[in-house]
């Protein structure tokens, strides 16, 4: 399969108008037939900025939708999608990307189903396969060869943006596919699948001893803005600005256990379920034995509506029956999963039909002790782990990593991780990637820090410069859409320090430092 999809990818690469040519119309018909594709239409759309709407098929399960703008600015980027995708989306489109001028496409990597629901890879090698890594590599290729022969002209730059399972789309492309994209912007980067899903399903298991019941976790809202309170009460002044926000929660050494009752249960204090649940969060899974099994999470998002109680906690009888687990990712017309929590969803997902392939397991009594061998065959396609970006490099290519503190997704800590490890297999790649950690952000953005960055444009002023960002300006916005303050976010390890004067919602009362 792999040697027809080359073939095909090549063949793919060639299909442009002569120079000078482009289509008159926007017409399905007028593209010509491509290798393993099908144009199902292509039509004229006013908003946000004019331009055709093209929708098609790959390989009979792979559908797209590709926008190109009246207006072009020569170059294309393709958006990720989150969760396990299911319809197709385009997170590029939220920096703007058509108004700009840029061709761009989605996908639904193969599968059609709610962003949470898992179920369609059920003993579907294809399917994972395509959801892995095939599917965006073969919308990239497909869409490019599109773009260049509607405007009859070669594209000048292709860029990759996407948050979540996105950010891992734009790393896996990157180690996969180096040819594809000429830089990336990868943010709270899902790359490290069968680790999430012990880590989601351990966490799960605190929350929900028996999953049977479901309605409240045994860690509940008192609980998580105690536990906040508590350590920003400690911490929050160590970063020289007291502002509900951690500068680097690494920094910050509260011990919960000092919460733990030693009388009667009150709003003061945590019981001993309680406390073990949390610590399950902080200190990550382990196996009955001890064994470490993935990341804990670091302090934040206690109280967020984006944070602990949408991912981690929740419960049925304090969530609303809302269709999207995730702000700003459309779930389409899909049942909704019943799930307490993102994580209960996640983790049994992954586990029963990409691990296991079995519907009915459960993680009560699971032991996890042989889990990362038999979860060998699914990191295999699923994981974008691998540290060398050799290959990408060596084409100009350019990876711009971000990731909210506060983030309760996508571990802080394993984010750092995978860049640090870059750097430990060459240290060289500072000069083509960069990590930028988010204070006080949620999953991809929101929370109590600024969390809007323009990273399209932050990617594309990269690659046409050759100049690596030491910072990037990130703003609160208002109710209206519009900035509110921002600060600047500094290239890991740097922080950003607060001068000790001036507006702290200023980016000019900020320095970039050492901690």
């Amino acid at each position: 399969m792999r040697v027809c999809i080359v073939a095909m990818s090549a063949v793919l690469a060639t299909h442009i108008a002569p120079a000078g040519w482009a289509l008159s119309t926007c017409d399905a018909a007028g593209f010509g037939p491509l290798p393993d594709v099908e144009l199902v239409s292509a039509r004229e759309v006013a908003e946000p900025a004019a331009h055709c709407s093209v929708a098609g098929v790959i390989g009979g399960k792979i559908n797209f939708e590709l926008l190109l703008p009246d207006k072009w600015n020569g170059k294309f980027v393709m958006g990720g999608g989150g969760g396990f995708v299911g319809s197709v989306m385009n997170t590029a489109l939220m920096y703007g990307a058509l108004q700009s001028g840029y061709a761009t496409v989605g996908t639904d990597t193969g599968h059609q189903a709610h962003p949470i629901d898992a179920s369609w890879a059920l003993n579907d090698l294809e399917a994972i396969v395509n959801f892995g890594h095939l599917a965006v590599h073969r919308t990239a290729v497909t869409a490019k060869a599109l773009t260049n022969a509607y405007y009859g002209d070669r594209i000048s730059r292709s860029y990759f943006t996407g948050c979540s399972r996105g950010g891992g789309q734009a790393i896996m492309s990157a180690l996969r596919y180096p040819e594809d994209f000429d830089a990336v912007a990868a943010g709270a980067y899902a790359i490290n699948w069968t680790g999430i899903a012990v880590q989601a399903a351990k966490i799960t298991e605190a929350m929900y001893p028996d999953p049977q019941k479901l309605d409240r976790a045994v860690v509940g809202p008192e609980a998580q803005a105690l536990i906040e309170r508590s350590y920003l009460a400690a911490c929050d002044a160590l970063d020289g600005l007291e502002d509900g926000i951690l500068n680097d929660p690494r920094q910050c050494k509260f011990d919960v256990g000092s919460l733990l009752c030693t009388a009667e249960k009150s709003d003061s204090c945590l019981t001993a379920e309680e406390l073990a649940a949390v610590r399950v969060v902080y200190d990550g899974p382990k196996t009955s034995s001890g064994e470490a099994l993935y990341f804990g999470f670091p302090f934040g998002g206690e109280t967020s509506p984006g944070g602990w109680s949408r991912w981690l906690t929740g419960g049925l009888d304090t969530l609303e029956a809302a269709g999207e687990f995730q702000e700003g990712i459309e779930a389409g017309d899909f049942a909704v999963p019943v799930t307490p929590s993102a994580f209960f969803g996640f983790g049994t997902g992954i586990i029963r039909n990409f691990v296991y392939h079995d519907p009915e397991w459960s993680y009560a009594g699971a032991d996890f002790s042989t889990y990362a061998q038999d979860a060998a065959a699914a990191a295999a396609t699923l994981n974008a782990t691998d540290r060398d970006l050799s290959a990408f490099r060596a084409r100009g290519g350019k990876m711009l990593l971000y990731s909210g503190w506060s983030d309760n997704a996508q571990s802080g800590l394993a984010m750092i991780d995978y860049y640090e490890g870059l750097l430990s297999h060459d240290p060289s790649v500072q000069q083509d990637a960069r990590l930028f950690m988010m204070p006080g952000v949620d999953h991809c953005f929101g929370g109590a820090g600024p969390s809007w960055v323009n990273f399209l444009s932050e990617i594309d002023r990269w690659a046409e410069t050759d100049t690596a960002p030491d910072a990037v300006v990130a703003y609160w916005i208002d109710d209206k859409g519009q900035p509110a303050g921002g600060r600047p976010v500094c290239a890991y390890p740097d922080v950003a320090r607060y001068d000790g004067k001036g507006d702290p919602r200023d980016p000019s009362s900020f320095s970039c430092g050492s901690q």
